[in-house]
């Protein structure tokens, strides 16, 4: 008579892949619109004021692209298995560039500026963590 061991079945760990690319693309997208930003206002400061006619139109619309990313990145989170704080992240991120879209239309560069550079730098961060290998974790495997 042979008997045979039951070995231990793995569950399959759910991984975020489209999810990931999806977030990827919008993460590129937004961090190209607002890396764009400082350098069109140094062209204006140096002179070039035809540069404030794409930093206005820029710095209107890219709260809407952070928008979209808050919806890939819940869809990242939820559908993919992917980590919970980028979704929450980009949540401050929409508030924080719709409040610079405010105080630059103000003329307030005492808030506009700390608070550009502030979203520059997560935005940025953000990206580059997405093409790191720790992105593609589940949610499970980064606990451990």
């Amino acid at each position: 008579m042979t008997t045979h061991t039951a070995e231990p079945v793995e569950k399959s760990v759910r991984r975020p892949r489209a999810s990931l690319v999806s977030l990827r693309i919008v993460l590129v997208l937004h961090a190209a619109l607002i890396v764009a930003q400082p350098i069109l206002a140094g062209y204006f400061l140096s002179g070039n004021v035809d540069a404030m006619n794409i930093h206005s139109p820029i710095g209107s619309s890219v709260w809407l692209v952070a928008l979209i990313q808050f919806v890939v990145a819940a869809i990242y989170w939820l559908v993919g298995g992917g980590r919970s704080w980028p979704t929450v992240l980009t949540a401050v991120l929409f508030v924080a560039e719709f409040v610079q879209l405010v105080f630059g239309y103000q003329r307030n560069f005492a808030v506009h500026i700390p608070l550009g550079t502030a979203i520059v730098i997560t935005v940025v961060w953000t990206t580059v963590w997405s093409f790191r290998p720790t992105a593609r974790l589940s949610r499970r495997e980064a606990k451990r």
